[in-house]
């Protein structure tokens, strides 16, 4: 029974406290200099690889932002190197933060690897690879934390799909894929 009254005792007591902190959201938004407008990341995974992936952010509105993106990746024996333009939307109106829905449009070339040749007599050169290029759309979904006590720390993880419009006849005869997976892991840098 006194533990009871105890508990009932705290809660009534600490109840205005934990008002006057405010939600979580309203903590996020009064950051010291503020939330930052712009990022700038890359998916050190593979940069390890000696590949790239990377970006750069730009707040547009509270709820908007536009990213310039470019990558070098192999993909079942080719190298894709693409450069996008993405329109994001963040539904929770904290751009940078958050869920995040992205529609972007760009270019991409898909370059076949060179492919050895069996001979019997030397001297045997590789058959060089083909390159296509051609317009590219990407839908992707993510979700950024932006860390720390100045959210300078951007860290991204999400996944999508890309096309690309390559002319049919060059793609289906060198078996190229139209209609690839994306994946995004980045950190980097959030800044005023």
């Amino acid at each position: 029974m006194v533990a009871c009254a105890l508990v009932a005792c705290a809660c009534i007591t600490s109840t205005p406290v934990l008002r006057a902190q405010g939600s979580l959201r309203d903590q996020t938004r009064s950051i010291r200099g503020g939330t930052p407008s712009r990022i700038i990341a890359v998916n050190p995974i593979i940069l390890l690889a000696g590949y790239v992936q990377g970006e750069f952010e730009q707040r547009l509105a509270a709820s908007t932002s536009l990213a310039f993106a470019g990558s070098y990746v192999p993909f079942n024996s080719r190298d894709y190197t693409n450069l996008d333009l993405k329109l994001r939307l963040y539904p929770d109106d904290r751009a940078l933060q958050g869920l995040g829905i992205a529609a972007g449009v760009g270019v991409g070339r898909a370059r076949q690897n060179d492919q050895d040749v069996v001979c019997i007599a030397a001297p045997c050169n590789p058959i060089p690879g083909k390159t296509l290029t051609a317009p590219t759309f990407s839908i992707e979904a993510h979700y950024q934390w932006l860390l720390g006590a100045r959210r300078s720390t951007a860290v991204t993880v999400g996944g999508g799909m890309k096309r690309y419009y390559f002319d049919e006849q060059d793609a289906e005869g060198r078996g190229v894929s139209r209609l690839l997976p994306t994946g995004r892991l980045t950190i980097g840098y959030a800044f005023r």
